[in-house]
């Protein structure tokens, strides 16, 4: 419980120097669910991995909560529109062949016509897809990344890289790693992308 108290009141100021008037989170739990490299900091509750629970002190959740508040509630708003313009740009461009293609389906006969179609329609969907898939993937951890980065600069680069090597460690000792696909960026990568920034 003081253990608790004290990552509270570490998440009660960031939270009141990166959101300023908003509510402030007033509890705080250990989830099973939650993946071991994860924080959540949302509707008035800090969320951390039960998993992690012993393996870092107050000090050490506390960059890695600055990160999560700014990542979930605070850095990105002003910059949806933009997100939005990069996600239809690339849509937009994709529809000219679609449509160029129906105009010409549309001067068949009705046999080629139907077929040209069953052609064209699935072609444009499975690269729909393709792009969208891509655009989340790139969205998702460019806001993690970018949240690490605001938060290096509250907390201090080394300071949070520190925590998150700890962090890093303290997972490789409870599961075994697996090459797998993610829309989320892993402590590791996280970690890496950090070390760039003390380089000269």
């Amino acid at each position: 419980m003081e253990e608790d108290n004290e990552i509270l009141r570490y998440a009660q100021e960031l939270f009141r120097q990166i959101q300023p008037g908003k509510r402030e989170p007033d509890t705080v739990s250990w989830d099973e669910g939650l993946p071991l490299d994860r924080v959540v900091v949302r509707y008035g509750e800090v969320k951390l991995p039960s998993g992690m629970r012993g393996k870092l002190t107050a000090g050490d959740w506390r960059p890695l909560i600055a990160s999560s508040i700014i990542y979930n509630q605070s850095l990105y708003r002003g910059q949806r529109r933009g997100f939005i313009v990069r996600l239809v740009l690339p849509l937009g461009v994709g529809e000219v062949p679609l449509i160029f293609a129906l105009l010409q389906i549309f001067h068949m006969r009705n046999e080629q016509a139907t077929v040209e179609l069953i052609l064209v329609i699935p072609s444009w969907i499975l690269f729909a897809s393709a792009v969208l898939s891509l655009y989340i993937h790139w969205l998702w951890r460019s806001l993690f990344y970018a949240a690490d980065k605001r938060a290096a600069e509250i907390v201090g680069t080394a300071t949070i890289l520190e925590c998150m090597i700890k962090s890093r460690d303290a997972i490789s000792t409870l599961t075994v790693p697996r090459k797998h696909f993610s829309l989320l960026p892993g402590m590791n990568q996280r970690v890496r992308k950090l070390e760039k920034l003390l380089k000269p």
